[in-house]
């Protein structure tokens, strides 16, 4: 078997893939506020205030965890490592979906 004690440069790069994402998030979420924004300032729709509300609460988790990554970094065990990665990654491919369709025209 692999012994992942030996494998300390793979947790490294979870986390450090990790927080890249984590602000690759931010970048989306701030475009997709953007157009959100936009779109409730024209039409003034219950939904549009839902859109903009959502990203700046998505918006704050993926900068606090950003934040909670360079702070707490010391603290991380392998397996949040992986988690963090994981989930970063699931909202960045969600993100990018939703960006994708938000400016396709």
């Amino acid at each position: 078997g692999v012994d992942w004690d030996a494998c300390w440069w793979l947790e490294r790069a979870f986390m450090e893939v990790a927080v890249i994402l984590e602000i690759v998030n931010s970048v989306l979420l701030l475009a997709l506020l953007g157009a959100y924004l936009q779109n409730y300032v024209q039409m003034k729709t219950m939904f549009g205030l839902g859109l903009v509300i959502f990203s700046l609460f998505l918006l704050v988790q993926n900068l606090l965890a950003v934040y909670f990554h360079f702070a707490m970094v010391m603290y991380y065990t392998k397996e949040v490592m992986q988690h963090a990665f994981f989930l970063s990654a699931a909202q960045t491919v969600a993100l990018a979906v939703l960006a994708w369709v938000t400016y396709r025209e």
